[in-house]
């Protein structure tokens, strides 16, 4: 199963015991002998419960070493190669033990040959193919659980999700210490079930607990989306505190057309200056154009300054004459967004260029009044 978050899931891999290297006995010392323990139903249903996860479809398809030896004979495993696996020796160690237990199951998983000697998982449960309808299908019978004790062993969680029918995996999440370079238990499983229905069920019990904590559960798809949520919103929170917000003064911005090939922004920033209480702080403007606008530095000044205006008309020089008016509702609103937009990908630019040139353009360089506005003009005449 994937995971939309960080997070590295561990699932406790099985060692043979050949891989061990045991300890040597002295010749001369007392056989250590292991009482075979009483064959309970309670055990029994535990062996089952542990073949059928090892042949059932989570484990198998992504157990390397099972799904190599089911290719070897039909798919048949020997018992006396299940039997090192370590989970399996913590139940018995005697194979007709297994097979009797297996005997018991009604789930029709597992095959036991004539000789009692080998299981393999049913030809007629043949596994499904794994893409990406299968994992979602898988997801949708699975659910988060949150709340268990970090020093939980996986005994312990199966002992816990006994008294839920019908378990067919338990994932415990972990993360990597870097300190130790150990992984740890987050505190929390994902837990498959047969079906939808009974992973339903399991989530409708009221206040759940293990020990004395209430567990939280969500469906496995539920917990995704809300992680997906809390990414992007620490993201957001991250991008307002590098980017600078920017709030420009409404009725501050004048059109003006009517423009000929000879204009400047130097010509519009002298007429704008006539009106002693109109400061510029940016001409968006290109020489060539027949038109632009004018954003001043305060509140309300486009229109103090129109109205000033005989019949909306801007004298530039001798010959021009600009026709304006004020910039207003969604179009202002647009407008100044844009501006917006630009101001910050142009203050990106130059923290970038200014860290790549190290003492370069604004190694002690002077910040004027005008610069400390709302913008700086940085368009030129052609």
């Amino acid at each position: 199963m994937a995971d939309t978050e960080n997070v590295t899931e561990v699932v406790v891999a099985e060692v043979k015991v050949d891989d061990v290297k045991e300890k040597e006995v002295a010749l001369d010392a007392e056989p250590t002998i292991v009482p075979t323990p009483k064959v309970t139903k309670n055990l029994q249903a535990q062996i089952v419960r542990q073949v059928e996860y090892y042949f059932g479809d989570a484990n198998l398809a992504r157990d390397k070493f099972l799904s190599e030896e089911i290719t070897k004979d039909n798919g048949w495993v020997t018992l006396e190669l299940l039997l090192t696996f370590k989970r399996m020796q913590v139940l018995t160690t005697d194979p007709e033990v297994v097979c009797a237990a297996l005997d018991t199951s009604d789930e029709g998983l597992i095959e036991i040959s004539e000789d009692r000697k080998k299981i393999r998982r049913h030809p007629e449960r043949p596994l499904p193919e794994q893409n990406e309808e299968t994992r979602k299908e898988c997801i949708s019978r699975t659910a988060y659980v949150k709340g268990f004790p970090l020093d939980i062993e996986m005994s312990g969680l199966i002992e816990f999700f006994e008294a839920h029918e019908k378990v067919v995996n338990i994932v415990m999440r972990k993360y990597l210490d870097k300190p130790t370079k150990e992984y740890r238990f987050k505190g929390s499983v994902f837990v498959t079930f047969l079906k939808r229905e009974q992973c339903e069920e399991f989530l409708k019990v009221e206040d759940l607990k293990h020990n004395d904590t209430v567990l939280t559960r969500l469906w496995q798809e539920d917990y995704y989306i809300s992680k997906k949520g809390e990414r992007e919103a620490e993201k957001q929170k991250k991008d307002e505190k590098l980017t600078p917000k920017i709030n420009l003064p409404k009725g501050a911005v004048i059109f003006f057309e009517g423009c000929s090939e000879a204009m400047t922004r130097e010509l519009i920033k002298e007429a704008v200056a006539k009106f002693a209480d109109a400061e510029i702080a940016y001409i968006d403007y290109s020489k060539g154009d027949k038109s632009g606008y004018i954003r001043l530095t305060e509140e309300n000044a486009a229109k103090t300054l129109i109205d000033k205006l005989d019949g909306n008309k801007l004298k530039l020089d001798d010959t021009d004459e600009a026709t304006v008016r004020l910039i207003e509702g969604d179009e202002e609103t647009e407008y100044l967004a844009k501006q917006v937009e630009q101001m910050i990908s142009r203050r990106g630019n130059n923290f970038n260029k200014g860290k790549q040139g190290g003492r370069g353009r604004f190694h002690n360089r002077k910040r004027s009044a005008h610069n400390d506005n709302n913008d700086t003009p940085n368009k030129r005449s052609k």
